[in-house]
């Protein structure tokens, strides 16, 4: 009976070790040097940072992150922001990367926001795409969180309950206004019906929800934040309005350099790759 008892011991434990082990994030890895680490918008493959990847990765290893649950990738266990966040760490640990730069696109960005101020010391720079801190104050200046979160909730359960169709056609129409060609429009489409709709919800909630305006200022690295404004033109936005928006949301990041996009949309990696990796080369060199 105690040996029974044992085995059973031991396969709980056996159980546990593998949930333990699994992890919210895969990657890919491509050239040899210091560390670049490239995080997706959110439902879009790591893929997307192909451009930027195959001309940086000739002097740095940069490392394409796919975050389970997006494109196609399978969730593993629950989704959350805060267990990504984790799990970038636990791989710079695991690899022993030295001096790594953190590079995170929309909900990435806020990610690698996140993930900066929790662990000080951790990145040699940052690079945050088009994200802000709290993107609900960049609508309604005044919201408070207890109403952001309130509003991520109201959104999360939108997605949910869409179907197919439904989620389908609220994608496009938001596509429109997030990237300029046609074509990697439909490719992004794709990505997003093939992501996890949990996960996609989520991502949406907690992005929503957190306010990282006071978090910030524990970043110590140099900051690179590049901004667009192109896609929200339609709703009065000007490259000026757009620039007093994140400079006013990063308020308390002291070690920053702000750049506005003249004429790209949200993805700016598909809209203008020349430029944005001219920023970002410019930025990592410096």
């Amino acid at each position: 009976m105690k040996k029974i008892f044992l085995i059973f011991i031991m396969a709980i434990s056996c159980f546990f070790t593998q949930v333990e082990a699994q992890s919210s994030i895969a990657y890919v890895t491509k050239g040899n040097g210091q560390p670049l680490i490239f995080l997706p918008a959110l439902g879009c493959k790591a893929s997307i940072w192909d451009n930027t990847v195959n001309k940086l990765s000739k002097h740095y290893a940069c490392y394409e992150i796919s975050i389970k649950g997006f494109g196609g990738v399978p969730l593993e266990g629950y989704f959350s922001l805060q267990r990504i966040s984790n799990d970038i760490i636990h791989l710079i640990k695991q690899k022993k990367l030295k001096n790594p730069i953190l590079i995170g696109h929309s909900i990435s960005g806020f990610i690698a926001l996140k993930t900066a101020s929790e662990n000080p010391g951790t990145f040699a720079k940052l690079i945050v795409v088009d994200a802000l801190p709290f993107s609900l104050a960049s609508v309604y200046p005044k919201a408070t969180e207890t109403q952001a979160k309130q509003q991520g909730l109201i959104i999360k359960n939108m997605i949910l309950k869409e179907t197919g169709e439904q989620f389908k056609e609220s994608e496009e129409k938001s596509l429109k206004n997030l990237v300029s060609n046609q074509d990697s429009a439909k490719m992004i489409l794709n990505w997003m019906l093939k992501s996890d709709r949990k996960a996609i919800a989520e991502a949406t909630d907690e992005g929503i929800s957190t306010d990282l305006r006071k978090a910030i200022q524990n970043i110590k690295c140099k900051t690179l934040i590049i901004g667009t404004w192109k896609g929200k033109e339609q709703l009065g936005f000007t490259q000026t309005t757009a620039r007093k928006i994140f400079e006013e949301q990063y308020k308390n990041l002291k070690n920053k350099k702000i750049v506005i996009s003249d004429n790209s949309k949200h993805f700016v990696m598909l809209d203008n790759p020349k430029w944005l990796n001219k920023q970002i080369k410019s930025f990592i060199t410096e």
